[in-house]
């Protein structure tokens, strides 16, 4: 995949992740982003404290998403890519430029909502539950990117929750 696209899609998903936290909008139950977390990572986790945070979140939003839209070997969201996208994620979380960027977006509240308005720019989309966006072919596409931002944009303004999939059935 396209590294510009990855990095998107890493930013998107820590962004939606630490917006879907119990002290954000309470989609997860998870707190992996707080500021009390923080606190209690770093003596275990002392140079990969970010990396924690990240894999916590991503966990917790992929149950979620999971339990709404289903898992199987052709259904795939934000937080449950293919594999050999997860993986090349895995490797681009190893930067520490795109980590830099991303811990800039999960600042506060409004910079994550901030991020997620300008990402998804000039899109309206508003359906809530679990929305099909396409199939896996469409993983790759940056417009693909731009509407799943929408769409958790709007999901988070209007309090309801969305969970855009890709599958191969319809």
């Amino acid at each position: 995949m396209n590294r510009t696209i990855l990095k998107n899609i890493a930013n998107l998903r820590i962004c939606v992740g630490f917006l879907g936290e119990a002290d954000q909008n309470s989609w997860w139950k998870s707190l992996f982003f707080s500021s009390i977390s923080k606190a209690f990572l770093s003596p275990v986790f002392s140079k990969t404290g970010f990396f924690a945070q990240y894999y916590g979140v991503k966990e917790a939003a992929t149950i979620v998403h999971d339990e709404h839209i289903g898992i199987g070997k052709d259904v795939f969201h934000l937080f449950r890519l293919p594999e050999m996208h997860e993986i090349e994620m895995h490797n681009l979380l190893g930067n520490p430029e795109t980590v830099s960027d991303a811990q800039q977006i999960v600042r506060n509240k409004d910079s994550a909502g901030q991020f997620l308005q300008e990402y998804s720019k000039g899109i309206d989309v508003k359906q809530i539950g679990p929305v099909r966006l396409g199939d896996t072919k469409t993983i790759s596409n940056i417009s693909t990117w731009k509407n799943v931002a929408q769409y958790y944009a709007n999901a988070f303004k209007s309090n309801n929750k969305t969970f855009p999939y890709f599958s191969t059935i319809e």
